[in-house]
């Protein structure tokens, strides 16, 4: 069921982008381990674990760990853009694009053969969506605990959470209950249980909507004390949105007075600690 739920709302955000070429994980970008320094509490440490793939073929693919800096802390990133920042080689479908991550650091290869129960000598084209007994499962954890959790979303439609974990876990042969999470612990020294998170989504599942319709934006928080709504960007069309919000959440109408696109901002205050999430809408 969980899989369903998680190819159900990557279908949501697909793009057209055809399966990249295998490549390395690129050294300039990211760096190995879990976040440390000022990327502690605004990066997010990415986590490949390939199991099964770990050898196949002769090819050896031990887990990667390596922090994915956000080059703008207080900016949403996607769990696509964390990866692609973590250095790590990502690769979609030919239908789907990044809709559906089919390879990672170019595993499963075209030409490796997946022991599937139902077919035992299948190879991964990476032209539809993967079966559901050979893909990448999408995992995430905050930081300050000790478990993964499984995303019921994709990796395009899912904004990483700062200090959190995004986590990979390639997944042959198992059932919804056995999809092995990474073998990694997704603890981070600096996250302190105690302090605020927040999050902010534009409620239209495809962010998008026309010039004099409203939507509206829900936030949601932990641990805070004060929410606010921040800035939006460009400065003016993208309506209202400014002063004092409610914790630990609600909702708010937008109507924007200009094509564009624009980027809202939120800061969660508690604990003597302020975080921020953003969110974007395109009007056409």
């Amino acid at each position: 069921m969980r899989r369903l739920l998680a190819v159900t709302s990557v279908l949501i955000g697909l793009i057209g982008l055809s399966a990249a070429p295998a490549q390395a994980v690129d050294p300039a970008k990211g760096y190995n381990g879990i976040c440390t320094g000022n990327d502690a509490l605004s990066g997010v440490t990415v986590v490949v674990d390939f199991q099964e793939l770990d050898g196949n073929g002769g090819t050896a693919a031990p887990t990667i760990t390596r922090c994915s800096p956000n080059a703008n802390p207080g900016t949403d990133r996607t769990g696509i853009k964390a990866l692609q920042d973590a250095g790590i080689a990502v690769a979609g479908t030919a239908r789907w694009g990044l809709g559906f991550v089919c390879r990672l650091e170019g595993r499963p290869s075209a030409t490796e053969t997946l022991p599937l129960s139902s077919n035992p000598n299948y190879k991964e084209p990476c032209v539809n969506t993967p079966p559901a007994g050979a893909y990448w499962g999408y995992w995430h954890a905050a930081g300050s605990g000790s478990t993964w959790t499984y995303s019921s979303y994709g990796a395009l439609n899912r904004n990483v959470v700062p200090g959190g974990f995004e986590g990979w876990s390639f997944s042959l042969n198992k059932s919804a209950t056995t999809n092995p999470p990474p073998g990694v612990t997704p603890t981070n020294p600096a996250v302190n249980a105690n302090n605020p998170t927040v999050a902010l989504s534009v409620n239209d599942v495809d962010r998008k909507i026309t010039l004099g319709q409203s939507t509206s934006l829900t936030w949601t928080t932990t641990n805070a004390t004060s929410v606010a709504a921040g800035t939006v960007t460009p400065a003016s069309g993208g309506g209202a949105w400014s002063g004092s919000l409610a914790a630990p959440g609600g909702t708010q109408n937008i109507t924007p007075t200009a094509a564009g696109t624009y980027v809202y901002t939120i800061a969660a205050t508690g604990n003597g600690v302020t975080v921020y999430s953003s969110a974007t809408l395109t009007v056409q």
